[in-house]
C-alpha cells in the first residue's frame, strides 16, 4: 500500500468514526415537526445567506438580523422595500458576535441576498403559504427540494438540500460543497460508481447519486456521511493552510 492509499484509508476511517458519533447522538437533534414557522424561516434564510459564504459568517449574519427584528415575517410583508434597504445596510456593517474578540464579519453580497430574502418571503407568505405546509404536502425530500428551488430566490440544489438536512426533513440528500467534492475526487468515487443509466440528469443530482451509492457501500445514510466528510475534510484543509 502506497502513502496516498494509506492517507485515503486514514481519512475514510476518520469519516466513518464521525458518522458513528453522529448516529449515536441522533436522538438529541430536533425534527422539523418540532420547529415553529419562525424557526423554519430562520433556517431557510440561513441557507440563502450561506451560498458562496463561510458557514459561520452566514450564521452570524442571520442571527444578527433576527435579533434586531429584521426577519419578522409580518413586517417583511408590510414593508418589503423599506426593510430590504435596512437589511442591506446591516449586512454592509461588520457584525460582531460573542467571542469574536472584536473582529467583525462583513457579508460579501449584501444587496443581492437582501433582495433574495425579501422576494422569498413575499413569494411564500404573500401567497398564503408557509414553509411547514410545503414540507407537509411534499411526498419526500426530492419533491420538497424541487419546490423550494422553484419558490425561493438564491436557492439551488445545494442550499435547498442543506436546509432540508438541517431541519431533519430528509436523510437522503447531499450538500456537495468543495470539501465533499474534493473527497469524492480523492477516493475516485466518480470512477468507482457507474451511473450511466442516469445520463441527462442535472450534474448535481448525478454527483449526488454517486455519493449515495458510496454511502450505501459503507452502510451509512447519505446525510450522515455527507456531514462526516465535510467535518473531516474541513479540518484537514484548515490544518494544511
Amino acid at each position: 500500500m502506497n502513502s496516498l492509499q494509506l492517507e485515503q484509508n486514514q481519512i475514510e476511517n476518520a469519516i466513518i468514526k464521525v458518522c458513528d458519533f453522529i448516529e449515536s447522538h441522533k436522538r438529541e437533534i430536533p425534527n422539523w415537526k418540532d420547529y415553529s414557522e419562525e424557526q423554519l424561516w430562520f433556517e431557510l434564510v440561513s441557507c440563502i445567506l450561506g451560498s458562496r459564504v463561510r458557514y459561520e459568517t452566514a450564521k452570524d449574519c442571520v442571527t444578527h438580523l433576527r435579533n434586531i427584528g429584521l426577519l419578522d415575517i409580518s413586517n417583511l410583508l408590510k414593508n418589503p422595500m423599506r426593510i430590504e434597504k435596512i437589511i442591506i445596510k446591516e449586512l454592509r456593517r461588520p457584525i460582531y458576535t460573542p467571542f469574536s474578540k472584536g473582529i467583525g464579519s462583513k457579508y460579501r453580497y449584501p444587496k443581492s441576498k437582501s433582495r433574495f430574502i425579501i422576494n422569498t418571503c413575499v413569494g411564500i407568505y404573500g401567497n398564503n403559504q408557509t414553509i411547514r405546509n410545503i414540507l407537509k404536502k411534499s411526498h419526500d425530500g426530492y419533491e420538497a427540494r424541487d419546490i423550494l428551488i422553484q419558490k425561493c430566490w438564491g436557492i439551488g440544489p445545494k442550499q435547498a438540500s442543506l436546509f432540508l438536512r438541517n431541519i431533519e426533513y430528509s436523510e437522503d440528500l447531499a450538500i456537495l460543497d468543495c470539501h465533499v467534492m474534493n473527497y469524492m475526487k480523492m477516493q475516485n468515487i466518480d470512477k468507482e460508481f457507474d451511473i450511466s443509466n442516469l445520463k441527462g440528469v442535472c450534474s448535481y443530482y448525478e454527483e449526488e447519486n454517486k455519493l449515495r451509492m458510496y454511502a450505501l457501500s459503507k452502510r451509512k445514510n447519505l446525510a450522515t456521511l455527507d456531514i462526516g466528510i465535510w467535518t473531516v475534510m474541513r479540518i484537514i484543509k484548515g490544518s494544511r493552510i
